[in-house]
């Protein structure tokens, strides 16, 4: 989710700027385990790429498509504006590091529990967002979840995903007060022996093993792959191409409110 490719990668006709019925605002913790400075200080900043110390790049998720695949739906419903609130670590594990029973803020980075930085964020964003507009409705739409890589490699890990997916949705809805709030899941691409595991796991979840959830199609890996060994860091990581065809199905299947409760 956090997004391995250069913005230089981003294909044509998916730019921000060439979105011209929404304004998409976007605040942003992203990717930190590679240097911090990768966040938006809090603030709401027009759609863009984000600046990574550590890979001294501006990189991108599944964002900039899936603004794209919104804005028609949105502008059916008269909706002029819209959020996205991307808090999002690589490398990280479902197990441990988004166990939202998790507090250990210190330790090795696969022991640490992001939830609560989690949650404190996505408050703070929606608090920023409120600020001054008491009139204006800003519900929580709906939340886009792509990981498991690092939950693929143990059997142990991938056999407990489904259980530890649904424990983490059931807490951040019961945490935000949004009981009905829709997830959109992403198989994913990765060299785990257990990926097939994670994956069935997050199928499972878009057929009602959790609720109100939507797993998208698996991408074709023949078709997108992945990038080479000469990438670095960013290796076997989706390419571009393939991380936003991830956004734009994910944009296509996001159930969206009626647009008397859709106001921002």
């Amino acid at each position: 989710m956090a997004g391995r490719c250069d913005v230089t990668e981003l294909p044509e006709g998916l730019q921000p700027a060439e979105i011209r019925d929404i304004n998409f605002r976007m605040c942003w913790d992203n990717d930190h385990n590679l240097g911090e400075g990768c966040n938006s200080s809090g603030k709401f900043e027009s759609l863009q790429a984000q600046h990574s110390p550590g890979l001294e790049m501006d990189i991108f998720g599944p964002e900039m498509a899936l603004a794209h695949a919104l804005s028609p739906r949105l502008k059916e419903q008269g909706i002029q504006r819209a959020h996205f609130i991307k808090f999002a670590m690589g490398s990280t594990n479902l197990h441990s590091n988004w166990n939202p029973s998790n507090n250990n803020s210190e330790g090795k980075m696969a022991s640490i529990g992001y939830y609560p930085r989690f949650l404190d964020f996505c408050r703070t964003a929606l608090e920023s967002i409120r600020e001054g507009q008491s009139d204006v409705d800003c519900p929580l739409g709906g939340m886009f979840w792509l990981q498991g890589s690092s939950d693929s490699s143990k059997a142990k890990d991938a056999n407990a995903y489904l259980a530890n997916f649904q424990h983490f949705t059931k807490t951040f809805r019961e945490d935000l007060a949004v009981p009905d709030m829709p997830v959109v899941v992403s198989p994913i691409i990765w060299s785990g022996k257990k990926v097939h595991v994670v994956n069935d796991a997050l199928k499972q979840a878009g057929n009602s093993a959790v609720e109100r959830c939507i797993c998208i199609d698996p991408l074709d890996k023949d078709e997108f792959g992945v990038q080479g060994a000469d990438a670095g860091l960013r290796a076997g990581h989706l390419t571009a191409a393939g991380l936003c065809e991830v956004g734009r199905r994910m944009g296509e299947a996001m159930p969206l409110p009626a647009g008397s409760e859709l106001k921002n």
